[in-house]
């Protein structure tokens, strides 16, 4: 079994880092991570923040014609209404751009073994072009989607494309109970890294901010973890079932 899982940015992936021995291949402007999980052969790109960038990198790396099983878009997203906390892991049914009526449906079968695993299932992810910041954008947007974030429609679009099965699986970074801080796209670079220059810029024009800075790093830093350690069981699990896919257990559950 081998399984493409992408991210956007460098934080997303960190904890995965530290829990494995990863090879790195580049192939241009692509960087591709490698580990064994299981008996599953992952890659793992960042494709930096944003549709543009999600659709650029994936379809690169699925030009490069490996015989993938299925796709995973992972990564942070901000819960929508109050039930999520940060490190709650959701599954989404479908995928949807924020704005546009076209749904792209995730795999049934992965989103039950994630449901399995523990993942709360929801019915939606919204893909935003721009990071939802204020509080009272996510209570307008709650009753149509359990969270949202920037790159899975992107992703589902390339996979649905190749005619590879894809699942949007997402961690809370954020709630709504406050603002974001900062405006985070001005912090990262465009392969995902976090820029020292745009921290320093955002600390010296709004240096009160600073305590709600380090409270989402904080946040960030627990989010990541709990994704990769759900991350890696999931896979796990998937890698012990591959002798016929999908499993017989998620095709009984598929049935019902």
């Amino acid at each position: 079994m081998r399984i493409l899982v992408t991210f956007a940015v460098e934080a997303e992936f960190a904890p995965w880092r530290r829990l494995r021995n990863l090879e790195e291949i580049r192939d241009g402007d692509i960087t591709l991570f490698k580990a064994q999980v299981g008996r599953a052969q992952v890659d793992l790109v960042i494709t930096g923040m944003g549709a543009d960038n999600a659709t650029r990198i994936t379809n690169a790396v699925l030009a490069m014609k490996t015989p993938y099983q299925f796709c995973v878009s992972a990564g942070f997203a901000g819960a929508l209404g109050d039930k999520y906390s940060i490190g709650d892991i959701l599954v989404a049914e479908a995928v949807q751009k924020l704005g546009k009526s076209k749904t792209l449906q995730c795999s049934r079968n992965l989103v039950y073994a994630a449901r399995a695993d523990g993942a709360n299932q929801v019915n939606l992810f919204l893909t935003s072009d721009h990071v939802v910041r204020t509080v009272e954008e996510k209570l307008q947007l709650a009753p149509f989607a359990g969270a949202v974030e920037m790159e899975s429609f992107a992703i589902a679009s390339v996979a649905h494309a190749h005619r590879l099965p894809v699942v949007a699986i997402r961690v809370i970074s954020d709630t709504t109970e406050r603002d974001m801080p900062v405006r985070i796209d001005t912090m990262v670079d465009e392969k995902g890294r976090v820029s020292v220059g745009g921290v320093a810029r955002q600390v010296i024009h709004h240096p009160l901010q600073l305590p709600a800075l380090i409270r989402l790093g904080r946040e960030s830093r627990t989010a990541a973890e709990a994704l990769a350690n759900f991350l890696e069981a999931f896979i796990k699990k998937l890698s012990f079932s591959s002798h016929g896919w999908p499993p017989p257990e998620l095709q009984e559950v598929a049935a019902q």
